[in-house]
């Protein structure tokens, strides 16, 4: 009687994987024991059970400029690897909720509101309700930028004033078309966030979003202005010219 031979596997010979390309294959065993090669799309299909990817992204796109016409076009986050493998940059994500749509920048920083004490002309309100029910985060940002106190890239509301993001015809949402959210806007980042933080990761040089403290556009007092805690949905204010807290900057769908 034949003898089954068995090969026990050294650790220390085995390389471990960074990387898995979609042209790879995984060895899986069938009913009938049988060892067969399974294709990375057909095991994703299993694991999710069916579950289809789109209706689990409704309401995010990646935004880009075409650099064909430079176009301003949203299109769902399955599609974006191989525009972007094409040459095309990313604007944003878009988030389209409520009858709203905010565009999230790419990457984001972290500094004080302010360099002290200023009435940035935004907004500003003592009152949680009030504050969370803010969607003027543009209106807030110009005003606030007429001041000197914040309007350099080193605060707040100026970095997102000044922030950029290009085609390969220096063509897209540039300077002046950004702002500092809103206490309103930023919570419809923070009921979002999962689905943004995956689109962000489709996005070359992007960074996701923390589970940190954000500042936004309103303001509580010429000292004080209000942040949310991602982590957490917490609204809470804080001094302006003290607190380093992140920055993202938003904008809208337009040309």
């Amino acid at each position: 009687m034949a003898v089954k031979q068995t090969k026990k596997l050294n650790d220390s010979s085995v390389t471990d994987v960074t990387t898995v390309n979609s042209t790879d294959r995984i060895l899986m065993r069938d009913s009938s024991g049988k060892l067969i090669p399974i294709s990375l799309a057909n095991l994703k299909a299993a694991l999710n059970g069916g579950v289809d990817q789109n209706v689990q992204m409704d309401g995010v796109f990646i935004m880009y400029h075409r650099k064909q016409d430079d176009y301003p076009v949203m299109v769902k986050p399955h599609k974006w690897p191989s525009l972007q493998s094409g040459g095309e940059v990313a604007d944003g994500v878009a988030i389209v909720e409520g009858g709203k749509i905010l565009i999230v920048a790419p990457t984001e920083s972290s500094m004080t509101w302010s360099s002290a004490a200023v009435s940035g002309g935004g907004v500003t309100t003592s009152d949680r309700v009030t504050a969370l029910n803010d969607w003027a985060g543009k209106a807030n940002t110009t005003a606030q930028i007429t001041h000197a106190e914040c309007s350099s890239n080193a605060y707040a509301p100026g970095y997102c004033a000044n922030y950029s993001r290009v085609n390969a015809n220096s063509k897209g949402l540039t300077a002046g078309k950004w702002w500092l959210p809103s206490l309103g806007e930023m919570m419809m980042i923070y009921a979002n966030m999962t689905k943004i933080n995956y689109a962000l990761s489709l996005i070359s040089g992007a960074t996701q979003l923390a589970e940190a403290a954000y500042w936004t556009s309103t303001e509580y007092s010429a000292t004080i202005a209000w942040n949310l805690y991602l982590n957490r949905g917490c609204a809470h204010n804080t001094t302006k010219a003290s607190s380093t807290f992140h920055v993202r900057p938003v904008s809208a769908f337009i040309a």
